[in-house]
């Protein structure tokens, strides 16, 4: 896996949150050292420093880590500078990014931290969106949680700064990533896919002014729904996006569930029969191969539509077996 580290950015990133203002958006930093409400969005960056106009774009992803109790390892990313009213769960997260659009003002001053603030598209899995340019110009961006820490540890907010390590996303789909092992949405960028935070220690580098620990990642595709995976929509490996998520968080689809809806019915025997008739699915139907072969015997056939209609009639598990067992 190769790593995107430098430390001669992270300096120079510390050093820039000093005197630097937004002159081409209303807003001034302030002495709180966290986002505020004057913070740009990323889409309002963009377009100040691209006289108006937002211009080709990617998105790219990030799921906030979920707090941890005692945490004294800098995992735990929400805190009470940072917390909203969603919750101890969630902060405002935000991205900066070096070159390209946006990096700079018109005036050709740079950019201060905490960089843009992002979208929470997804509460329920706390997953974060961000605009960034696709201009072939921004080859590195820092996620982080919205606190500046500054320099001085005798402050109180000195030790609740978190922030990933520099990320490659300018044509670093293809070989950069060993979680990205085939096909590419965009190979110049990283458009649609998710940024995971990796606490391997060797993926981790320390801040040589802060001594905190700045966690590398690992990118996924993004399917939508807190799901995401190692292989596109168009890969011949891709299985639905519950089938073929690997967020640790979420659990599989049980066999029968054909269509990835996280309900056996009837809906699934359809999928199978039009499937197994050559039929075209109905709008907004896939059929999911792993789940819909339900006696697992690598095969999809009328028997495993047989066993869902069994099923949902409770005469047997989805497994087979017999007596039939309600699930608690």
């Amino acid at each position: 896996m190769k790593k995107i580290i430098s430390i001669l950015l992270a300096v120079m990133l510390v050093v820039s949150v000093a005197t630097v203002s937004f002159s081409a958006v209303d807003y001034h930093p302030t002495d709180s050292y966290t986002v505020t409400n004057d913070t740009p969005t990323c889409e309002e960056a963009i377009m100040a420093c691209n006289g108006g106009q937002l211009g080709p774009v990617q998105h790219i992803y990030f799921q906030l880590p979920l707090p941890v109790p005692g945490d004294e390892t800098n995992t735990t990313w929400t805190n009470k500078f940072n917390s909203t009213e969603l919750g101890l769960d969630y902060c405002q997260v935000c991205i900066y990014w070096w070159g390209g659009i946006g990096s700079k003002w018109p005036d050709g001053t740079g950019v201060t931290w905490v960089g843009y603030k992002t979208k929470l598209i997804d509460k329920e899995n706390r997953i974060y969106e961000a605009t960034v340019p696709a201009d072939g110009g921004t080859p590195l961006i820092i996620w982080n949680n919205g606190v500046n820490g500054g320099m001085d540890p005798t402050k109180e907010i000195f030790p609740y700064a978190r922030q990933l390590a520099d990320a490659n996303i300018e044509g670093a789909y293809e070989g950069d990533y060993d979680t990205l092992p085939e096909g590419t949405p965009n190979e110049d960028n990283m458009d649609n896919c998710i940024q995971i935070i990796n606490y391997d220690p060797d993926m981790a580098q320390e801040n040589p002014l802060t001594h905190f620990w700045n966690y590398g990642s690992d990118w996924y595709v993004y399917y939508g729904d807190g799901c995401y995976g190692e292989y596109p929509t168009t890969s011949p490996n891709y299985h639905g996006k519950y089938a073929s998520c690997v967020n640790p968080e979420h659990n599989h689809p049980k066999p029968g569930d054909v269509n990835n809806d996280k309900t056996v019915d009837m809906i699934d025997v359809l999928c199978i029969q039009y499937y197994l008739a050559g039929r075209e699915l109905p709008e907004g139907m896939e059929i999911d191969k792993v789940t819909a072969d339900v006696d697992g015997d690598g095969h999809i056939s009328i028997i495993d539509a047989t066993r869902i209609q069994r099923y949902l009639a409770k005469l047997c598990n989805i497994d087979g077996t017999t007596p039939y067992k309600a699930e608690a």
